[in-house]
């Protein structure tokens, strides 16, 4: 049986989100204030059979789909109660609820005052969102599992007018990185360790 290891529900995808997630996504491109469903599950292979469960159970869309050796993710997107549906579906199939899914855990979260102009330079050379700008505030957070970085960053768009700079959310840790206002960097920092809390 697969190991539930990320069940995240999001109601409205922040513009920001939505956005970086279409720089690299394969599949359907996900609108600006539709809900998200993200699952990771181990071994990789088995979010095979849950992707056709949760596609024929809903009118839902796919937006990401990646099968490693350790993992497998699955992105769906398309109205709250249809997302819900397809969610509820692949917890059916797993025999599991979403609180069995792993507590997620916080490796490193630091904010940079006043970026020096080389490190924005480097930073700016691997981004994936918004550029960077010397002098400007950073902040970079690392957490396990992964795809809960999706809700932190979610919450933080809502919760500050802050930049998405970068966003991984495949493999085995995740990581963002925002910019702004120090007051704003800070307040959104909050608001991403408040939505971790609230998988606990």
């Amino acid at each position: 049986m697969a190991e539930l290891r990320s069940f995240i529900f999001l109601n409205r995808l922040q513009p920001q989100t939505m956005c970086y997630l279409g720089t690299w996504i394969r599949g359907s491109l996900p609108r600006s204030d539709v809900a998200a469903q993200i699952i990771e599950v181990a071994p990789g292979l088995d979010i095979e059979p849950l992707t056709d469960v949760a596609l024929k159970h809903a009118g839902v869309r796919a937006g990401i789909l990646v099968v490693e050796r350790q993992f497998g993710y699955l992105e769906i997107h398309g109205g709250n109660d249809e997302v819900r549906a397809a969610g509820s579906a692949v917890l059916g199939v797993l025999g599991v609820s979403a609180t069995d899914a792993m507590r997620p855990i916080v490796l490193a979260s630091k904010i940079i005052s006043m970026l020096d102009p080389q490190h924005a330079f480097l930073i700016n050379r691997t981004r994936s969102g918004r550029w960077r700008w010397p002098a400007s505030r950073f902040s970079c957070w690392r957490c396990s599992p992964p795809r809960t970085r999706s809700l932190q960053l979610t919450r933080s768009e809502k919760a500050a007018r802050i930049k998405v700079v970068d966003y991984r959310m495949i493999g085995a840790t995740g990581r963002v990185y925002l910019s702004g206002s120090e007051a704003d960097v800070r307040q959104a920092a909050e608001a991403a360790e408040d939505a971790l809390r609230s998988l606990a």
